[in-house]
């Protein structure tokens, strides 16, 4: 008589968990911050408008006020204000933000080497 035995651990490898990527991670824990939205949008406008685009821009300006990085600048504002403005849900508003500080942060430091 054959026996059959079943490796649990094989079972499990071969059905293949799905494993979660840092980006549906992220994505995912943004759907769940919708009941933060109205902070989400006081801390995302007032960074933007109050800390970061006054930083870049003047760096910006002070290292040579090159005409593309300015309107880089306003991109970055406005990747952020619109969405808030518009009332879109945090999945949507976070990453902005989030990419907007990215922005940037790279014409920061590109500033410096134009």
């Amino acid at each position: 008589m054959n026996t059959l035995i079943l490796n649990q651990n094989y079972a499990e490898a071969a059905l293949g968990k799905h494993r979660e990527t840092i980006l549906t991670r992220f994505l995912n824990w943004t759907k769940k911050e919708e009941k933060n939205r109205i902070a989400w949008l006081g801390i995302s406008i007032t960074m933007m408008t109050a800390v970061f685009f006054p930083i870049t821009m003047a760096s910006i300006l002070l290292h040579g006020a090159v005409f593309k990085l300015i309107i880089g600048a306003m991109f970055s504002l406005i990747l952020v204000v619109v969405p808030n403005m518009a009332a879109l849900p945090t999945r949507y508003t976070i990453p902005a933000f989030f990419t907007g500080v990215l922005i940037d942060i790279i014409l920061l430091g590109a500033s410096f080497f134009v």
